[in-house]
């Protein structure tokens, strides 16, 4: 597979590998300006490697601001289909961006996930019919279930705020090599398959493509140093990404049910686990 990334001069990089003693210690040098055609990074090591928590973080709080869209929502005369279907659209954000985030948990110990039956209620609610005289028992469900999933967005944007906050003394090399490992150890682990929390109602396969693609957008943040560093890595890197994604839309499309023992989970873990081995090698260029 040819990579993406066109070489620098020799002697370009020479002057790079020059500089580097001037460098901070544990920096990574900002490579010169790119040749027409070549991949010209738009920001340093380290914020390349920040800037995933950061997107993280920003995917956990969005949960908080599309909740309260709902609740205010609930409190006016908005009729309660409209309401419903605000509700769900809201929902679709809010999945779509928890998960996505989801590696954090695996990254950071001390950053516990929400409780899935908070967003389970959530989203039953969203989808109930009106049963009672004016809607009200459906309307006021509806608002404390996602007043409660604000409630829960505040609590863990805030810690995976802190967990963000705690990585920005680090060196470049150590960020870089910190967030290359955690993307492998999630992909590598159990975490973007287990506590699902939508099975009762038949959104696994969304949770898990958010969960593996959520994870997947690391890399094109940190992919021109490695691209720069190995060209080679990089492409291998690449290579077992598209088998991954090909191998995601088989195993999750149409897939309302994904059982941690099933076949299309053990398929996943296979390409995801190779995807895994080559981040860690990844990782491995910015050692020492």
């Amino acid at each position: 597979m040819t990579s993406r990334f066109i070489a620098f001069p020799v002697l370009a990089l020479l002057g790079v590998a020059a500089a580097a003693p001037a460098q901070e210690s544990g920096s990574i040098p900002m490579p010169p300006p790119a040749e027409a055609g070549s991949y010209d990074p738009q920001l340093t090591a380290k914020e390349a490697a920040l800037a995933n928590w950061t997107l993280a973080v920003s995917g956990i709080r969005a949960g908080k601001i599309v909740s309260d869209t709902v609740v205010a929502a609930a409190a006016t005369d908005t009729p309660y289909d409209d309401l419903t279907t605000q509700a769900q659209f809201a929902l679709k954000t809010m999945v779509l961006r928890y998960n996505s985030a989801n590696w954090l948990f695996a990254a950071d110990s001390g950053v516990a996930p929400i409780d899935g039956a908070v967003i389970l209620a959530a989203v039953q609610a969203a989808a109930a019919d009106c049963a009672s005289e004016g809607c009200g028992v459906e309307r006021a469900a509806l608002a404390e279930a996602f007043a409660n999933a604000s409630a829960a967005f505040v609590r863990t944007g805030d810690a995976a705020a802190q967990a963000a906050r705690a990585q920005e003394p680090k060196s470049d090399r150590d960020l870089m090599i910190g967030i290359l490992e955690a993307m492998a150890d999630y992909l590598a682990g159990p975490g973007w398959y287990s506590d699902l929390s939508l099975t009762d109602v038949g959104r696994d396969g969304e949770e898990v493509s958010a969960r593996i693609v959520g994870a997947l957008a690391i890399w094109r943040n940190v992919e021109p140093y490695v691209g720069l560093t190995s060209a080679e890595v990089d492409d291998a890197v690449n290579a077992a990404i598209d088998t991954l994604l090909r191998d995601l839309r088989r195993n999750t499309r149409n897939k309302p049910v994904l059982a941690a023992d099933s076949a299309e989970i053990a398929a996943l873990r296979s390409s995801t686990e190779a995807l895994a081995a080559e981040l860690y090698r990844a990782a491995d260029l910015f050692r020492g």
